[in-house]
């Protein structure tokens, strides 16, 4: 496979995980702000858009929230720009992408170009993208064959995820919101049915621990890193074979968590979110290295 559509595949799954993240994660937030009016609102965005690397800039009501974190299709860190350069990633690629695939991933892109940010209701109206984005989701496991681009799409969508959820981890709202926080921690992050299904109570030390460590949520940490370490091994199998870099900090990544231990401390589980995605860093570094680098201009000698 050549290299540019190697990397669109990749960044596709990377995007369409970002965006629904972030919908889901704005969500869950705003539902907070709105409804617990114990934190002052500069503060509740502040700590949303610290997590996700975004500037504060004339943010401080929840409606301005939302606009930022909305965004526009010049900034992929926010939900219409995510789409907006997963529906370019994929429009480079049209020829190897099912038509389901590019057609749901176009429907997304209209529907939040099209006065989304109207709606009367913020939080119901990232449901609606939600539903969207779980189409492209579907027409992707359904309609892509297991060949290299679905490969690379699969290593995208599982780093972005230990980076999204690393990122939701990062705000705290279990801190900031003592009541309430905990489980808009787990719907953020789609997993509150399932972590109900355990017998725990949902606080902020167990909800932590279930995002990182548990072994049968597609969503945790540890479940992310054993994809991302298929994927490498699905490329190597198809003889996409790197320099070995990639393949061991995907291994070393997914080995650290599942064998911290039966129940880690609270400051335990904070290390392995710093420490996993530091390797979600360096494992997306190598993944660019092995497989996107560019091999430069040739210089003709006289």
């Amino acid at each position: 496979m050549l290299s540019r559509l190697a990397e669109s595949f990749y960044w596709i799954g990377r995007y369409v995980e970002r965006a629904e993240a972030t919908a889901r994660l704005l969500a869950e937030h705003y539902q907070l702000t709105v409804e617990d009016r114990s934190v002052p609102d500069e503060v509740a965005a502040a700590v949303l858009l610290e997590a996700l690397s975004l500037p504060p800039d004339d943010v401080s009501t929840p409606a301005d929230l939302v606009r930022a974190l909305l965004g526009n299709p010049d900034n992929p860190s926010t939900v219409i720009g995510a789409v907006a350069a997963a529906r370019e990633s994929a429009r480079s690629v049209r020829d190897t992408v099912s038509g389901d695939v590019f057609e749901s991933l176009n429907g997304a892109h209209l529907m939040l170009t099209r006065g989304l940010t109207t709606a009367a209701s913020p939080a119901a109206s990232m449901h609606r993208v939600i539903e969207r984005l779980l189409l492209v989701d579907g027409a992707i496991e359904w309609t892509m064959p297991r060949d290299e681009g679905h490969w690379f799409l699969s290593l995208g969508r599982a780093l972005e995820r230990i980076d999204m959820t690393a990122r939701l981890l990062d705000v705290r709202h279990d801190h900031v919101w003592p009541d309430a926080g905990a489980v808009a921690i787990l719907r953020a992050a789609a997993a509150l049915s399932p972590f109900l299904r355990t017998g725990e109570a949902p606080a902020g030390d167990q909800v932590r621990r279930y995002l990182v460590l548990d072994p049968a949520f597609p969503r945790s940490m540890l479940a992310c890193s054993r994809s991302a370490e298929d994927a490498v091994r699905g490329l190597q199998t198809l003889g996409s074979v790197d320099d070995g870099t990639l393949l061991r900090e995907v291994g070393l990544m997914r080995s650290r968590l599942e064998f911290t231990g039966a129940s880690p401390s609270p400051e335990v589980v904070d290390d392995l979110v710093v420490v996993t995605l530091h390797s979600c860093q360096a494992a997306g570094a190598a993944t660019a290295e092995a497989y996107f680098r560019q091999a430069g201009t040739i210089v003709w000698s006289h």
